[in-house]
């Protein structure tokens, strides 16, 4: 049997093939800026719309070099904000906002008196008697063991009256406040005094601190207060400024992210014996 003979490709059949393949990439370049005015990320862009994940970041700058990928970019964030009735400034004000808030709006670190700034000659103040009643009836509980009731000692500890080295005294007097400054003339402390951290009363934060503000839980380790990625924030300023663009974002996106990232972190945590949440201390 004679060997079938290869079917020669045709100019018009392989003009049909080109332009079925330049269909099917256009397509793909279509898919891939609708995934991308999702979030602004090229290589998970081009990852959704199908291109290989191995490459996928130079893949998508590539693709943002493309003439109808850039048109299709601007027709479909222009129709997003018509339906939304926003400007893009009003996207860009935000951004700016999230990105160069000052954090001391819900976080602050502050400096109090210790108990020695404002005692009596510089002993050890307490907040109230009741503190000082419970601390020396606690120190004295192992004084009392083996004691009997008609012993001296045993009604001055039960009056709080008996002094011993190990027994806490009320020499330096009640009234100590956290909140209130150090004294510069401390000898405890230096006029250092006691660094702790204050979060802000949230329900009166303003409407900036409200955009960056995410909540707080209770962990093992403290409280967290939970503030959004102002480096994100900043890199989506320089992103909608066309500052990262084709090459350039692949080289200074990691650095700018890096910096913007070293405002502050994302999250707080604050370690419970060094809070103070409004109240008077």
């Amino acid at each position: 049997m004679a060997p079938q003979k290869k079917k020669k490709t045709t100019p018009a059949r392989a003009k049909t093939t080109r332009k079925k393949l330049d269909a099917d990439a256009h397509k793909r370049r279509m898919a891939f800026a609708a995934q991308y005015v999702i979030d602004l990320n090229a290589a998970q862009a081009a990852i959704r719309a199908g291109y290989s994940e191995k490459g996928a970041r130079q893949t998508g700058a590539r693709l943002l070099t493309y003439a109808d990928v850039q048109e299709e970019i601007a027709r479909l964030m222009a129709e997003r904000a018509a339906r939304l009735e926003i400007e893009q400034d009003d996207v860009l004000r935000r951004w700016w906002t999230q990105a160069t808030l000052d954090v001391n709006e819900l976080v602050q670190n502050r400096h109090g008196a210790c108990r020695y700034c404002h005692g009596a000659d510089h002993d050890y103040q307490w907040k109230t008697r009741r503190e000082f009643n419970e601390a020396y009836d606690k120190a004295a509980l192992p004084f009392l063991k083996g004691m009997t009731p008609d012993q001296p000692e045993h009604a001055l500890i039960q009056s709080r009256e008996y002094i011993h080295p190990k027994l806490p005294n009320d020499l330096g007097g009640y009234g100590y406040r956290l909140k209130v400054a150090p004294n510069p003339d401390c000898p405890e402390c230096g006029g250092d005094g006691i660094s702790y951290v204050h979060v802000v009363d949230t329900r009166t934060i303003s409407p900036e601190a409200r955009m960056v503000y995410e909540g707080m839980k209770e962990t093992k380790q403290g409280i967290e207060v939970k503030i959004s990625d102002r480096g994100k924030a900043l890199e989506m300023v320089a992103r909608h400024l066309g500052m990262l663009n084709g090459k350039v974002e692949l080289d200074a996106s990691a650095e700018l992210l890096e910096a913007a990232r070293a405002l502050n972190l994302a999250t707080t945590t604050i370690a419970p014996g060094a809070l103070s949440l409004d109240d008077d201390e």
